[in-house]
């Protein structure tokens, strides 16, 4: 008489360790790709706060801050008043995120006034490396829009 033996057979092993390696592989491309969508929101995120904040600061002191994109250095500075200047970039979110375009009127410069409204009104588009865009929009109320072209 024959004993019943438990366990599982090398090759069963195999299978069952190559399937978790495909799903391993899958779940790691898919992670992969949420954090670069991830780090372009809170890179557009972090330019609308700006925008908020030197807005509300033009206001209550009765100044003009300017914030200026330098599309080639993929950077942008705030001009506040007579302070030093503070230059800003989105690459702190990831390496791939680029400025692709800031257009303000004729310039990449937008102006926050003590009124609270802006000049020139306009727009910046950001990407990433999967080519996602964020398109930061602001009217002439310094209200601002964000629309994302997830990818």
């Amino acid at each position: 008489m024959m004993k019943s033996r438990k366990g599982f057979t090398l090759v069963e092993l195999m299978i069952v360790i190559a399937l978790l390696a495909i799903i391993a592989a899958v779940g790691g491309l898919a992670l992969h790709a949420y954090t670069l969508n991830r780090n372009l929101k809170s890179a557009a995120r972090e330019i609308v706060s700006d925008f908020f904040v030197y807005r509300a600061r033009a206001t209550s002191e009765g100044k003009t801050y300017r914030i200026a994109f330098d599309v080639d250095g993929n950077t942008y500075t705030i001009q506040p008043g007579s302070s030093t200047p503070v230059t800003r970039s989105p690459m702190a979110f990831g390496s791939d995120i680029r400025i692709i375009n800031a257009n303000f009127g004729a310039g990449q410069t937008i102006n926050f006034l003590p009124r609270g409204t802006v000049s020139p009104f306009g727009n910046v588009k950001l990407r990433n490396s999967r080519q996602s865009n964020a398109t930061i929009k602001v009217n002439i109320a310094g209200r601002t829009y964000v629309k994302f072209e997830i990818k």
